[in-house]
């Protein structure tokens, strides 16, 4: 007859149970949604429903009990905010201290987010309804080209996809380098910096810009779209 020592766990998983430093770290911050909900708290401090709208698919149950945990382990704290506006989340000390590591995440996913087969898959699909007005968009097909290798995006209803080769239909395409990516990827320029500095060229309506910053999900908020001025081409 076999001892309770000898039979498997089966209750919760609780952590690797491994006398070291990243098993520690990942017993905090592994859990799904975790470190994207301190993404965006390295961002801009937080209250529970403006975390709950730049999150879509994550439930409120799951939210509730991500921000418990890392509250308890020092990471996140709530303060009070202005009279009648509810607590808002903030990064620790702690919490701060994972800024690196996530620079670090970003730059070496960002391979993965130019090439939609690198893990495999053919497509990839991306829920960008975090966007404030996401819905005043109108769909499109663009293509990103980054060290001419061509990918497509196609943007329908809060929902950008992605796959391999070029898009003969793309209303835009844009050009970039890996290098400029692996910059954006942590932070140290944006798109609009990129075109400016010349790494970011565009072939198509320069009109066309402000719609695939909010279908790529780069835009927090979208302003309803004004009448289109004459087409200009920026290469």
């Amino acid at each position: 007859m076999s001892t309770p020592k000898d039979q498997p766990h089966r209750g919760p998983w609780t952590g690797y149970g491994r006398f070291c430093p990243l098993a520690r770290a990942l017993d905090v911050v592994g859990e799904r949604w975790s470190l994207v909900i301190i993404q965006e708290l390295l961002k801009q401090p937080c209250r529970y429903g403006e975390l709950q709208n730049r999150l879509p698919g994550i439930g409120t149950s799951v939210l509730a009990d991500r921000l418990r945990r890392l509250e308890r382990a020092g990471v996140v704290a709530r303060t009070p905010g202005a009279v009648g506006a509810g607590v808002l989340y903030t990064l620790t000390e702690r919490g701060q201290g994972l800024d690196e590591a996530l620079r670090a995440l970003r730059r070496w996913g960002v391979g993965f987010l130019a090439d939609p087969t690198a893990d495999g898959s053919h497509r990839q699909y991306f829920d960008v309804t975090y966007v404030d007005g996401i819905d005043t968009v109108a769909d499109g097909h663009f293509r990103l080209v980054v060290d001419d290798r061509p990918t497509t995006l196609r943007f329908a209803a809060g929902e950008l996809s992605m796959e391999p080769g070029e898009a003969e239909d793309a209303e835009l395409i844009v050009r970039t380098s890996a290098e400029f990516l692996d910059r954006w990827a942590a932070g140290e320029a944006d798109w609009d910096d990129g075109r400016a500095r010349g790494e970011v060229s565009l072939e198509g309506p320069a009109t066309s810009w402000p719609r695939w910053l909010a279908a790529t999900g780069y835009l927090l908020h979208v302003e309803p779209v004004e009448p289109l001025e004459p087409e200009t081409t920026d290469v």
